[in-house]
């Protein structure tokens, strides 16, 4: 296993932490305005082959970790994880067939919900970490209910929209 795939790895499966020494449940159990004001997790949380400039410490995703998360259930499962509380961070809640708007959803308290926000970036990585980490249909099911929620009751340009579209497509 490639250097990058056994941090992905054990990262994800909660067995080593990421490059601060925290573990995936310190990062669950992070407030909101933590999950807010700090940059250098999502990338651990979904990760996607691209580096940024908020962490070079992350692990990049290769071939090989994305065939540990299409082999291994215990790896999707924990990335589920990792999505439930980002769902929760946006605003949003899941159900039965997909996920949708939490009633208290507002543009005051979720940022993502205005123009050119940080956390769009954000939802552009976890849509595209779930696509090639072999979770399709939470992907999709997601990309919908940003798009639809971002349209509908924020201010969230086309421009952003068409990237989270496009996030699924292979590169």
């Amino acid at each position: 296993m490639d250097s990058n795939t056994t941090k992905i790895v054990l990262f994800t499966l909660g067995e080593a932490p990421d490059h601060r020494g925290r573990l995936i449940s310190d990062i669950w159990g992070m407030s909101d305005e933590a999950l807010e004001s700090t940059h250098d997790y999502i990338q651990w949380l979904f990760p996607i082959p691209e580096g940024n400039s908020y962490n070079d410490f992350a692990p990049l995703l290769t071939a090989e970790a994305a065939n540990w998360f299409h082999r291994n259930p215990e790896l999707q499962a924990q990335q589920k994880k990792s999505l439930d509380r980002m769902v929760r961070f946006f605003g949003l809640k899941a159900t039965g067939s997909g996920f949708e708007a939490a009633l208290h959803l507002n543009g005051r308290d979720h940022l993502w919900l205005r123009q050119f926000d940080h956390n769009h970036r954000r939802i552009s990585r976890i849509i595209q970490s779930l696509h090639l980490c072999h979770q399709p249909k939470l992907a999709r099911s997601f990309r919908e209910v940003v798009v639809q929620v971002g349209q509908r009751q924020g201010d969230v340009s086309d421009a952003t929209v068409g990237f989270w579209r496009t996030a699924t497509e292979e590169r």
